[in-house]
């Protein structure tokens, strides 16, 4: 969840800032192949090359084929302790398994990236998200540490990997152009693809205020195309700064997002949502109301996933009594 340049949403009613930031059984079919790994690891620019002709065949970015929607939450939102910690937490908290996490990495994990993540996200389904500059992308400097990253990611669980979400406030601030993220984007997601892993799912993480037409960059001009994207995911939040004065209808908070992935003929997912209690909502009950609508209208609507921004950075989105609970887990199981 992003801050700075929040500023814009004073475009918008408060109520419609959206800004920034399932199935159960660990037995789901699967919506990928059999997935293998068909290239060595490239760690010189002329084995890329020999990869790159190897991988001529693979898409860089694989098809999702629809499933149901799944629902899940943000682990490490409210920073300390690790992400193992947290998930057993949140599991706790709603007495139920989360099938889908969303996580980040401030920076290019490298060494052994995926070596004890792995045992715990088991089969759940993760979006998680890479951030380094892309200067430093398109010089190079990470194209070593970003194979070994997709290398030895899981295999048999979709991965919605992102480069660099919600990338607005830095553009906008000047500290890369747009023309710059589209190029690292397409250079991170052509090392990923080289690997001709169809569970690695580029997906595109962007604030839900850009889907809008007021927004500056627009997200078509920080659209690396369809050919580099599975999947285009939205922030759009209920009150991104926590002072919604009302649940604003998912109707209308996530139209604007749901518009701008049909248009890139791709589907879309909601990476992170939430909103504060607003005033008068003492027991939660109408937040509750307001998750259940939530709920119903991406499951109309085909989302991928939506996962629930668990945190009480920027405001107290953290869902941690019923009804709310009940009504979350629900939508988790």
């Amino acid at each position: 969840m992003r801050t700075t340049a929040l500023l814009l949403a004073a475009l918008l009613p408060v109520g419609l800032l959206g800004l920034t930031s399932g199935g159960h059984a660990a037995s789901a079919p699967s919506p990928t192949r059999a997935v293998t790994d068909r290239t060595s690891d490239p760690t010189s620019s002329r084995t890329s090359g020999r990869t790159a002709d190897r991988a001529a065949g693979c898409p860089i970015a694989p098809r999702w084929h629809r499933t149901a929607t799944r629902f899940g939450v943000s682990l490490g939102s409210n920073g300390g302790g690790s992400m193992k910690d947290d998930l057993t937490t949140e599991e706790r908290r709603f007495g139920t398994r989360v099938p889908v996490v969303r996580t980040w990495d401030d920076t290019m994990p490298t060494r052994t990236p995926w070596s004890e993540k792995k045992r715990w996200y088991g089969s759940r389904w993760v979006v998680t998200s890479i951030r380094v500059t892309p200067q430093d992308v398109l010089s190079g400097r990470y194209d070593r540490d970003l194979r070994q990253y997709f290398r030895t990611a899981p295999r048999r669980t979709p991965i919605f990997w992102n480069y660099w979400h919600e990338p607005e406030d830095e553009i906008r601030a000047g500290q890369f152009t747009e023309r710059q993220y589209v190029r690292a984007w397409r250079h991170v997601a052509r090392i990923a693809g080289s690997f001709c892993r169809d569970n690695l799912y580029p997906t595109l993480v962007l604030m839900g205020w850009t889907a809008n037409s007021a927004a500056t960059p627009t997200w078509q001009q920080v659209d690396p195309g369809r050919r580099f994207v599975s999947v285009y995911a939205w922030d759009p939040y209920n009150g991104a700064l926590g002072d919604a004065r009302e649940y604003v209808a998912p109707r209308h908070l996530f139209s604007p997002v749901v518009r701008a992935s049909k248009k890139s003929h791709r589907p879309f997912a909601i990476a992170e949502t939430g909103s504060v209690r607003v005033p008068g909502d003492t027991d939660g009950s109408g937040r509750a109301r307001w998750l259940d609508k939530v709920h119903t209208y991406a499951r109309q609507h085909h989302a991928v996933f939506v996962t629930y921004y668990q945190s009480t950075r920027n405001g107290d989105f953290e869902l941690r009594e019923n009804p709310e609970i009940r009504v979350w887990r629900k939508a988790m199981r």
